[in-house]
């Protein structure tokens, strides 16, 4: 799925790291759980955004990271349950490892 910004393609997928661009949630982290209508997310945290009920994220508001979590994201895909416990373990394992290359004040994730 891919939606033109600032004309650039993003491209989001589930299991995929994003971080809240815009809105009350700026600066939050978490991992995409389905793409709707081409121009939303379905976003949860395991905290607050529970899997039951995730946040609609419009694209446009999300930077977009590189890294997918490759055990979520094949869950996802196969329709398999993914706990909130699974997610939160799986941002702190990609925002750990984003913090370790960029340093805790980088500029990770800025796309």
């Amino acid at each position: 799925m891919g939606r033109e910004v600032d004309g650039h393609l993003v491209s989001v997928k589930p299991g995929q790291w994003v971080t809240s661009s815009a809105g009350r949630d700026i600066g939050a982290h978490y991992l995409v759980l389905d793409v709707v209508e081409e121009r939303f997310a379905l976003v949860a945290d395991g905290v607050k955004r529970t899997v039951a009920k995730p946040k609609k994220k419009n694209i446009r508001h999300l930077w977009v990271h590189d890294e997918i979590h490759t055990e979520i994201a094949a869950r996802l895909s196969n329709g398999a349950k993914v706990t909130d416990e699974q997610i939160r373990a799986a941002l702190t394992e990609l925002v750990g490892e984003r913090e370790e290359v960029d340093g805790p004040h980088g500029q990770a994730g800025r796309h």
